[in-house]
Formats: C-alpha cells, structure tokens, sequence
C-alpha cells in the first residue's frame, strides 16, 4: 500500500511540473479559481491546488479561510493585519502564489480601495472585477497607484459586461494596466463566439476562465464537451498571452481527477 501511495505523489508531482513547465514555456500561469472548491474552506482548497501541483491562486471574497485562522473567519479586505499575515504565510508554505483576488464588485469608492489595497498588501497582481461603467475611471486610478492590473470579468446577464463588445468599448483609450478575464463558459452560456471574443479582446487579456461545457452548459473536462478548448489555448499562444489561466469549475462535485485531467490536455496543448 505504501508503495501505491508513493506512486501517486509522484505522478501528482510530475503532472504539476509538466503543467508548470508547459506553462512557462508558453509564458502563461496556470492556478486555481478558488470558487471551484468555494463548499470547502480556503486552506482545504489550497491543500488540493498543491495537490494538483498549480502554483498561483484567483481568490474569491467571502469563503471561509479554515483552520489555523479562529472559526467563521471570511476572506476579505477587513482582515487584521495579523491574519494577513498568517494568510501570507499558509500560501507561502504551500507553494502558492496568490496572484489575484476576485471576481469583485462594489458600490462605493471607500470599498474600492479597501479592496486594491488589501490585494495589494498581501501579494496579488491582478484583480477580477465587474464595476459598473461609470466607476471605470476610479478603478483605472487605483490601478495605476497600486501597479495592478485589472481585468473585468463577464458573468451572464445582468452582469453588464455579459458581451464583449460591451467589454471592448470600456477598454478603449485606458491604461495598458486595464484588460479582461475571459470567461469562456459564459461567453457561450450567452450565445456569444468564444474563439471571435478572444480575438476581438486581443493584447487586454489579463485571466482566462478556460472551460468546457457540456451539450447542457454544464461543466466538463477539458476536451470532452462541446467547446474547441484547444483552439482557445491555440489563441492564447498566438497573442503571445503572458496572463493568468484560472482553473474554473462552476458547479465542481468532489473527484479532482477530473481536473488533473484538464490539466494534462493543457499540458499537451501547450507543446
């Protein structure tokens, strides 16, 4: 038995190198959506992204951090400056980056900065957001105080940034700081082109939310449902995408294999 288990750290740790070096020599990161695990808490969730071998992490708000952080404890920007340690610390001894908090959405310029500040102070270098259009402006100012880059997220209707087009005219004329996280799967849930998106947000992607879904719109391994993801990973390439590819499951049950199977056909379609 202890020979079984050995084997499959090993396996584990190969896989984690191969995406890693896969991705480096594409020139883009590979890490976890945390919201995949958002029933777990957020240490039990960077357990399984080491376990995956992924070195960075996109951070959602609001999930419980777990022990060794006192009970009902929430990831957010009011955090004591001693938990913010202790944060930084459990990503560190893991091995994982936390290079992006979000997807975050606001209402007023107070919660803003809280929010760039705190991702800032504990390490990030991206956040993921939906801020409505008249707040862009603010935002594009906390970007550039900070050095952060932001990329606006698109969930399904209300959201409004569900289309690109609705995207791509919010960037024009902003700070090369200013990009996109492109949802895949919502993108087509929405009845839009994935593939045509990428390419019309070409040099403002910052996060890619690479999916693949089902005939049903349900989540799927990457390269067995409905969506050409090796020909979204094809596009990134060509854009010479330096960003962050967040592993993101919507509705994840409980079986990681699926996901170090996603990982693996990343891995080939980096090649």
């Amino acid at each position: 038995m202890k020979r079984y288990i050995i084997l499959a750290l090993c396996t584990v740790m190969l896989l984690g190198q191969a995406v890693q070096l896969a991705a480096q020599k594409a020139d883009w990161k590979v890490g976890i959506q945390t919201w995949t695990f958002h029933n777990l808490t957020l240490m039990e969730t960077l357990d399984k992204t080491q376990q995956l071998g992924m070195g960075y992490a996109e951070a959602f708000f609001f999930q419980e951090l777990g022990a060794p952080f006192p009970k009902e404890t929430y990831l957010n920007y009011d955090l004591s400056d001693d938990n913010c340690a202790l944060l930084r610390h459990e990503f560190k001894i893991r091995g994982i980056k936390p290079i992006a908090f979000g997807v975050a959405s606001y209402g007023t310029n107070e919660e803003w900065d809280k929010f760039f500040a705190f991702a800032h102070k504990i390490g990030a270098h991206i956040v993921t957001v939906e801020p409505e259009l008249n707040q862009l402006d603010y935002i594009e100012s906390l970007a550039k105080k900070y050095d952060m880059e932001v990329a606006i997220h698109n969930h399904p209707s209300p959201c409004i940034y569900a289309s690109a087009e609705v995207v791509e005219k919010a960037l024009k004329g902003r700070s090369p700081l200013m990009g996109v996280c492109a949802d895949i799967g919502h993108w087509k849930r929405v009845g839009e082109d994935p593939l045509k998106n990428l390419q019309k947000l070409s040099g403002r992607i910052k996060v890619a939310h690479l999916k693949d879904l089902t005939d049903k719109m349900e989540d799927a391994t990457w390269g067995t449902g409905i969506l050409p993801v090796k020909a979204f990973v094809n596009e990134l390439k060509r854009q010479h995408f330096n960003g962050l590819i967040s592993i993101e499951y919507d509705d994840f049950k409980s079986d990681i294999q699926e996901i170090r199977n996603s990982l693996e056909f990343l891995q080939k379609c980096s090649k």
